[in-house]
């Protein structure tokens, strides 16, 4: 009966050891996920701004979303492997209890997401329809400079191809014969002028799909980060409860 009560006893000790030993390494791994969350909301601020006419002022909220939803992920993932190492129930009862609330955000963040991905190109092509409208060529005009950088980063020329610049926009503010430069697939002044069919200096294929596809690839990559640190929040809610169940007062 000893012999079996002690190896009772070291298998339980053994379990234990390995459920706070996972436990850490999981939380340190939502932790780097909650950094990369962070940075990608940073990112996101920084380099959105170009954008935020396009998506009607859309990165903002969401880039300062992804930012809370990582600084919080980050500093539950600490606490995690705090709590995994200290094995104290009340700590590990909070934690568990703020992570199952994070996961129940995250999923309703991630169907709001999913139901209203659809609108994106439509959002997107009625902006572009508005910037090519009042397109003059002005770089002192901020929608005029954003459409550019659009046209330059993806190589593309207005909204389905280079021949809206014929009818989209006002023969008044831009004449209807030619293109921007920025057009062109080797940037020089002028190159967009006389634009033809035929010319094969000039990018041809409208932005709208191709920053839709932008849009919707780095949806797919968030998203994939985000079920990653979903699955991974589970299991670390499932070892809290092990842990928990098992501890009485601190046991580290």
């Amino acid at each position: 009966y000893f012999i079996q009560s002690n190896l009772r006893h070291s298998s339980m000790g053994f379990g234990t050891n390995l459920m706070k030993t996972l436990m850490f390494v999981f939380n340190g791994i939502v932790w780097i996920l909650g950094l990369v969350m962070l940075i990608i909301g940073i990112i996101v601020l920084v380099e959105g701004q170009d954008w935020d006419d396009i998506v009607d002022g859309k990165t903002v909220p969401v880039s300062v979303l992804l930012v809370v939803l990582g600084i919080i992920i980050a500093v539950t993932g600490f606490l995690g492997c705090f709590g995994a190492m200290k094995q104290n129930p009340c700590m590990l009862l909070v934690y568990a209890i703020v992570l199952f609330i994070i996961v129940l955000i995250q999923l309703v963040a991630g169907i709001l997401a999913f139901v209203y991905s659809e609108e994106t190109e439509g959002l997107i092509k009625g902006n572009l329809e508005e910037f090519m409208e009042e397109y003059t060529g002005s770089p002192d005009k901020n929608t005029d400079a954003i459409f550019n950088i659009v046209m330059e980063e993806f190589s593309c020329c207005g909204v389905t191809g280079a021949a809206d610049f014929a009818s989209l926009t006002d023969n008044t503010k831009w004449n209807q014969k030619n293109v921007p430069d920025s057009c062109c697939k080797e940037m020089e002044s002028n190159c967009g002028n006389n634009y033809t069919a035929d010319n094969d200096k000039i990018n041809h294929e409208g932005c709208l799909t191709k920053t839709s596809n932008w849009v919707e690839t780095n949806m797919m990559i968030a998203g994939i980060v985000a079920v990653a640190v979903v699955v991974l929040q589970i299991l670390a809610i499932i070892m809290a409860c092990a842990l928990r169940r098992g501890g009485q007062g601190v046991l580290a």
